[in-house]
């Protein structure tokens, strides 16, 4: 009986070895998805047997760096956002993390085309020049521009609408109609500065005609029965348009926004407007006043909803002064 126990022991010793190297392999396997390369896969794929699966877990990294090398966090976290979409819609892709870590680049910053860096510099370019100007009188300009608000919403604001109680609008149209007939010698002669030879023609029939059919101007019937506009120019475009800078900010009391180029044309305006010689000079500063109170009329709210809508009133008023003035002398 002892023989027999230990032949028996024997064989059940040697059958133990054959029986598992007869198993087939599972059909659950694991695959690394990071190494899906071929050159992992024969060693990261195994049974899903305990013993085998553990040698296979041991040689499932390599020992040599990955072929992308190392990845930051930044690559970690948008492989693994792109290994669980690859893996729900159609598996990890045949060439691995190389592929990943491309996409995972794409992702973080997408080349931007030469059309597009040339556009998006052209932009910037010119929405720099548009809002550049000197500014060395901050303070002065800074203490203007709130003199003039306070201006505006304690005086200004309250007589314009006032009077614009009393009159009616068809009134306050033909007052603006009679100074802008009034004011043609300045943009007669700043469309001559810039030979803008038909302008100035256009300007010179206009005078004639509302001066005469138009009853001194208070209706504008050059446009409404003949079709000719006016053309909205002054000295200071005039002198913009032959390549001068504003050279730097101005902020006037009363006059609002300037600079040191439009101030030098404000006066060449002043010297062309007929109002300038009315004696005695309160007179002519009473109908200067009456014909700003009367616009103002027209544009009540603009300057509320400016200051509503900007972080910074005065540094806004100054940029869309520079940007105004710049397509006026583009134009």
């Amino acid at each position: 009986m002892k023989y027999l126990a230990k032949i028996l022991s024997v064989i059940m010793l040697l059958a133990v070895p054959l029986c598992v190297a007869a198993e087939e392999p599972s059909d659950t396997s694991v695959t690394h998805p990071l190494y899906a390369d071929e050159e992992y896969v024969s060693v990261i794929t195994a049974s899903a047997a305990g013993p085998e699966l553990s040698a296979s877990i041991v040689h499932a990294v390599p020992e040599e760096e990955p072929p992308c090398g190392d990845l930051d966090v930044d690559d970690e976290i948008l492989m693994d956002a792109l290994l669980e979409e690859r893996m729900k819609d159609q598996g990890t892709a045949a060439d691995g993390e190389e592929v990943l870590l491309a996409e995972a680049e794409g992702l973080r910053e997408e080349p931007a085309t030469e059309d597009d860096d040339g556009a998006e510099g052209e932009y910037n370019n010119e929405d720099l020049e548009n809002n550049r100007i000197a500014d060395p009188l901050y303070y002065w300009n800074v203490s203007m521009y709130h003199f003039n608000d306070k201006f505006y919403f304690w005086l200004l604001k309250p007589v314009a609408q006032g009077y614009s109680a009393i009159a009616p609008e068809p009134v306050r149209i033909a007052v603006s109609n009679f100074f802008q007939n009034l004011t043609t010698p300045i943009r007669f002669v700043a469309n001559l500065l810039q030979l803008k030879l038909k302008n100035a023609g256009d300007e010179l029939v206009r005078f004639v005609t509302n001066s005469t059919q138009g009853l001194a101007g208070f209706m504008d019937v050059a446009k409404s029965h003949y079709g000719i506009a006016t053309h909205d120019e002054d000295i200071g475009q005039a002198l913009g348009s032959y390549g001068i800078g504003h050279g730097f900010y101005l902020v006037w009391p009363f006059l609002g926004p300037s600079s040191l180029r439009d101030t030098a044309g404000l006066v060449g305006d002043t010297l062309l407007n007929p109002v300038t010689y009315v004696n005695p000079l309160e007179t002519s500063i009473g109908i200067r006043a009456y014909d700003r109170v009367n616009e103002t009329t027209f544009h009540i709210g603009d300057y509320e909803d400016m200051k509503e809508a900007a972080i910074d009133p005065y540094v806004s008023l100054r940029n869309g002064y520079v940007q105004h003035r710049k397509k006026q002398v583009k134009e």
